[in-house]
């Protein structure tokens, strides 16, 4: 059911956009904050956003390595010992293969490993790192910024969508805290001894939310006729595929014409949902109804939209893995404005904010609050940048954009922009990644900050004087609206002048992606586990019109073929001097620049128990349970 704005989920939360007055004036005094924090002042009754010595904890297991784990390499995924993951609670064991280095060890339980961070919280102990067993019943409230641009995750990598989607569609796998590829739709998997070829034995007696047996032929039709051709992440990685077999109903055998690292841990909900065949086929994919209504096999069920103010799911109750979900219902609460999201946590409207949606300045105080707990840390590496658009002849200039990487101050974007809760942009992949990382052609080296220097280059490339430049970027974003600010006032000094346009997301979707109707935009994207996940469509060449790529019209062959080659290319020391080599290229050219890698923070009410069991915040929702 879609519908026009109307009555919220709870009582105390009526419409979308209205807090109560208590909230309110918690939001007045937010706003205050994040003006402030923009300005480069401290409010002043707010906390330091950094957590003391004595506020936080270690988690109980090492954070998630940004490295890249030994499941997503070609090394160990080709050694002949490779085999099967480990089968899922009731598989037949007789029918499961040894346990493959690609999976984590029977013994093992589903979303064992601690959160990737130390915990924030009041005085309490900080949350489980293995699952409760669940209490049913209740609806939590969680907020989210805009109405997602669609609900179909073959698609798209759009933060919203993924966010309610993932609650209704599933992969093949789900991604633990160690990165080991977890039994999701397929029970157990093999991978051959030169890592090209996977097979999936998927689960039996899966169905769709409408009734609809889930089978092999789901599976063949998602990768074939909507991943590989449409979704931002997988369509790369599905350059390499070379067939799908459907041998019965429950195997899928997919053959890569190479090896590629990382392709276990990219069958997940967010880079490789499986969409019902029954439901897309015959249709264009991007324009179907139940884009706006979907079909999955998660554990919660669509059942209403109601655009601007909220969209819900329900507990499905013919979910396979049984007694979950938990809860009865989730409710997404749309709330545009990031100061009253951290004022909903405050009064108890809103029960989970992700960092993505997060008022950076609200840290310090939100972290004091005996009613919240709140993760610190990013599960995975993500990095925030500045794309410059090339189709504008200025930005077409090396000159210009190097120019423009000695103007900005990454540091004071870390410190104002995200609170503190990150480190300044490193180099054109960021910092998550140790391995790889090309000290020579770190921003610190080429780019520190120099006015003069920027000054300089400007003047080479014979830019006039006030010259102006659109900056693009997505409205409901508060670190984004801050960093906006920061660009414009570092740009000043050297002569060019920054028009803000801050867009509604599907606007600005359209703006930047479709049309290309923009001369600097501001994005993040993440990257799961491995580089070549993520990072690699930031910088290959791209004459698509797709979601959330390279859309700078930046394009260098050899770029292409080392970041290709880096992917599939087996043992990591060769991988990292293939990466070291592109970084050199990429900083030179700068065709984006990368402001800082997150170091994010979520919180949740206390109340909520088994939030943070998937290395993304917002998977594994069908184990959280609210205590009465």
């Amino acid at each position: 059911m879609v519908s026009s704005p109307g009555v919220g989920p709870r009582n105390r939360m009526r419409q979308g956009r209205r807090l109560t007055s208590a909230s309110l004036l918690v939001s007045v005094l937010m706003v205050m904050g994040l003006l402030l924090a923009a300005c480069g002042q401290a409010a002043p009754a707010a906390p330091a956003a950094a957590p003391k010595a004595s506020e936080a904890t270690k988690p109980a297991a090492p954070a998630a390595s940004p490295a890249a784990p030994a499941a997503a390499s070609p090394a160990a995924a080709s050694s002949p010992a490779a085999a099967a993951a480990s089968p899922a609670a009731g598989a037949s064991p007789a029918a499961a293969p040894a346990a493959s280095p690609a999976a984590s060890p029977a013994a093992k339980p589903a979303g064992a490993g601690a959160p990737s961070g130390s915990v924030v919280t009041g005085p309490s102990a900080p949350p489980p790192v293995v699952a409760t067993a669940g209490k049913p019943g209740g609806t939590a409230i969680v907020a989210i910024d805009a109405d997602p641009e669609t609900l179909n995750l073959g698609i798209t990598t759009g933060y919203a969508a993924g966010d309610v989607g993932s609650k209704i569609f599933e992969g093949l796998v789900w991604t633990d805290h160690n990165f080991n590829a977890q039994p999701a739709l397929a029970a157990s998997w093999t991978v051959s001894a030169d890592g090209k070829e996977y097979t999936f034995k998927l689960r039996p007696n899966v169905k769709w939310h409408d009734g609809k047996p889930f089978t092999s032929a789901d599976v063949k039709f998602s990768f074939e006729e909507i991943l590989a051709k449409l979704h931002p992440r997988a369509q790369t990685t599905l350059k390499r595929l070379q067939s799908i077999e459907t041998p019965d109903p429950l195997t899928v055998t997919i053959k890569l014409s190479e090896a590629y690292a990382p392709f276990l841990l990219q069958q997940t909900a967010f880079d490789s949902p499986i969409l019902p065949k029954h439901v897309y086929e015959g249709s264009d994919p991007k324009a179907n109804p139940a884009n706006q209504s979907p079909i999955g096999t998660g554990p919660f069920k669509f059942a209403e939209w109601n655009r601007g103010s909220s969209l819900k799911v329900v507990r499905n109750t013919d979910y396979w893995d049984a007694p979950k979900p938990y809860l009865d219902a989730l409710v997404f609460q749309i709330v545009p404005q990031g100061a009253n999201r951290s004022a909903g946590l405050e009064t108890g409207e809103i029960d989970f904010v992700v960092d993505f949606y997060l008022p950076k300045a609200d840290v310090g105080r939100l972290s004091t609050n005996q009613q919240l707990i709140g993760k610190r840390g990013q599960g995975t590496g993500a990095i925030d940048f500045m794309m410059m658009n090339q189709g504008n002849p200025v930005l077409a200039r090396k000159e210009v954009r190097q120019a423009l990487a000695f103007a900005i101050n990454r540091e004071t974007q870390v410190q104002q922009a995200m609170g503190g809760l990150g480190r300044p942009g490193f180099g054109p992949l960021g910092d998550a990644f140790k391995w790889l990382v090309n000290d020579d052609a770190s921003y610190a080296r080429k780019y520190p900050l120099d006015v003069e220097k920027a000054k300089a280059l400007l003047t080479q490339a014979g830019v006039a004087p006030n010259t102006t430049l659109r900056l693009v970027h997505d409205a409901a974003r508060p670190n984004f609206v801050a960093g906006a600010q920061i660009i414009r006032d570092n740009l000043r000094q050297v002569g060019i002048t920054v028009e803000i346009q801050p867009l509604e997301r599907s606007v600005m979707i359209q703006k930047v992606f479709a049309e290309r109707d923009y001369d600097l935009t501001l994005q993040s994207f993440v990257s799961s586990g491995d580089p070549s996940i993520g990072y690699h469509r930031l910088y290959l060449t791209n004459e698509t019109k797709a979601q959330f790529v390279n859309a700078t019209g930046y394009s260098n062959a050899k770029v292409d073929e080392l970041l290709n080659k880096a992917a599939v290319t087996p043992g990591q020391a060769d991988r990292a001097a293939l990466y070291k080599e592109a970084q050199a290229i990429l900083s030179d050219e700068v065709p984006s620049l990368v402001l800082y890698d997150e170091e994010g923070i979520d919180f949740a009410s206390k109340k909520l128990n088994n939030v943070w069991l998937g290395v993304d915040s917002r998977d594994r929702w069908g184990e959280v349970w609210l205590t009465p």
